[in-house]
């Protein structure tokens, strides 16, 4: 493992000459209600000219307002259509989120590394040659370096981790002013007690000798993590190793105007991001003219209970949709428990109060009661049950999990079934046996139709279970030789949906194009 600038003497050279970003002056408290009307205009303005040509001329579909329990939001200024074009964003701030990564990659552009390079001015950060801070000023990842380098890291031959999960909030200090202002409009949520952000992580553990843990540096720190973690997005990059096997380096993104869709379980958006990172929102559903552009800040397949509680711990609100309101969430029973009475087969044990987490369960049929307690602890072995029986596992072996075990103890659209079929879903490739296709087949149908219940219109998940459900069909009739499977009228439908709602994607399959092109689809 070769580590470049590995003298820690001249990454301390290199700083002395550096154009060291300026600490900005921070306000501890705002001074403007950011909710005033005259406020929220004056924001709008810097947002628009942030956003730029990503605007299209005229009015936009968009606008900010106050909304009562929620906050500022996005409001429809005209009716908006099904897969309409809602807006478009970028980033403010990207770059690596705060968890392990599987592979090496450059901090700068992504570029995997075969081998651990560290960056020659003492950064900690792994950097390719391109990006390297010895290129100098036209490096994208010069101004940072010299930022890190003025704090005078520790160890500076070591690779850090610990900076690396720290870099999306480091770069708030390369922000323009206007752009600084409107990162600091945005809502910040103080981190839970028993959670040690990546700032905290760094002082605790000395990585600097240079930076005053209560000095303005590290309170513009703080309130950037504390906006990031209210805020951001996970976005992605889809980078080439040597070999050119395809890798998928996940990041975090801080959107402004996605950020500003306030939440709904069954939101009337969907959004994808395309190669630049740029966040397209298109309308799931039809939107009427005052009605609230929503987004969904959760998972869509997790039960109420999941959902309640990651909303609390990660967004500090209790969502009280319609959805959330139903324990049986529109007849998916995705939150539900099968019955625990042998005597009781069909029974499924719903909250009785879905809102709440300590509420008593009762089955449906016989009713029988269970607390919370109980209830959560079975949620919890189900869980650690099937990330045992799915992450590692070839797709038969999930098959005959879910028609050999499931079955007994949870119900087959129970959320931890869903993720079962999901995972094989992304395992069971055209090469499988007919009899694995065919289950595939009917996991996509069986998803779908719960997204039909939970009426989440043209959203992203209902593109990539489209498409796969065309391909694997593809797959079955040419195992057939019954090729009129393939172009059936309802199954070329499948493959036009996932082009609508895939296509401005980065991420999108990579043969998705072509079998368009090849079935005539546009």
């Amino acid at each position: 493992m070769a580590a470049a600038g590995e003298n820690g003497n001249g990454a301390t050279g290199a700083a002395e000459t550096a154009n060291v970003p300026p600490v900005p002056e921070l306000p501890e408290v705002p001074t403007v209600d950011l909710s005033l009307p005259e406020r929220i205009a004056s924001f709008k303005q810097e947002l628009l000219a942030y956003l730029g040509e990503l605007v299209p001329p005229g009015e936009p579909p968009w606008d900010i307002a106050t909304f009562e329990g929620y906050g500022r939001g996005l409001v429809a200024t005209r009716d908006i259509a099904v897969n309409e074009l809602v807006f478009v964003d970028r980033p403010v701030l990207v770059g690596p989120r705060v968890n392990n990564y599987e592979v090496i990659f450059c901090a700068s552009c992504c570029s995997i590394l075969r081998r651990l390079q560290l960056c020659t001015g003492g950064c900690r950060l792994p950097i390719c040659s391109r990006c390297d801070y010895s290129v100098g000023a036209s490096s994208p990842h010069a101004a940072e370096c010299a930022l890190i380098q003025s704090w005078q890291p520790k160890d500076a031959g070591r690779y850090s981790k610990n900076i690396l999960y720290a870099l999306t909030s480091i770069r708030g200090f390369l922000l323009s002013e206007r752009d600084r202002s409107i990162v600091l409009q945005m809502e910040g949520h103080p981190p839970r007690k028993e959670m040690t952000t990546e700032i905290e992580r760094l002082l605790k553990d000395g990585y600097f000798w240079n930076l005053d843990g209560e000095g303005p540096a590290v309170r513009y720190l703080r309130q950037v993590v504390n906006i990031l973690n209210t805020n951001a997005f996970e976005t992605s990059r889809i980078v080439a190793d040597e070999e050119n096997n395809q890798h998928e380096i996940i990041l975090r993104g801080l959107y402004i105007l996605g950020a500003l869709m306030n939440h709904c379980c069954r939101p009337n958006v969907r959004y994808v991001f395309d190669g630049e990172l740029r966040m397209r929102v298109h309308a799931s559903r039809p939107i009427k003219k005052g009605e609230q552009i929503m987004n969904n800040y959760s998972k869509i397949l997790w039960g109420s209970q999941h959902r309640i509680i990651h909303l609390c711990f990660s967004k500090n609100f209790l969502c009280c949709c319609d959805r959330c309101k139903d324990p049986t969430e529109f007849g998916t029973y995705l939150g539900a428990l099968k019955c625990v009475r042998e005597s009781c087969p069909e029974g499924r044990l719903l909250p009785v109060n879905p809102l709440k987490i300590s509420s008593v369960w009762r089955c449906d049929r016989c009713s029988l009661k269970m607390d919370n307690i109980k209830a959560s602890k079975i949620q919890e072995i189900a869980s650690r049950m099937i990330m045992n029986n799915a992450i590692k596992r070839e797709a038969s072996h999930i098959i005959d999990y879910l028609n050999d075990h499931i079955v007994k103890f949870l119900l087959p659209t129970n959320q931890f079934t869903v993720e079962l079929k999901l995972q094989a879903i992304k395992k069971i490739q055209s090469d499988r046996p007919l009899v694995e296709l065919r289950e595939k087949e009917k996991y996509c149908l069986e998803i779908l139709d719960i997204l039909q219940r939970l009426n989440y219109g043209e959203c992203f998940v209902k593109g990539v279970l489209c498409y796969e459900l065309f391909v694997t069909r593809v797959t079955i009739a040419q195992l057939l030789n019954e090729s009129e499977i393939a172009t059936e009228t309802s199954n070329l439908d499948q493959l036009r949906t996932a082009w609508q709602i895939l296509k401005p994607s980065g991420n999108r399959p990579r043969d998705l194009q072509q079998l368009v092109v090849t079935y005539g689809i546009e």
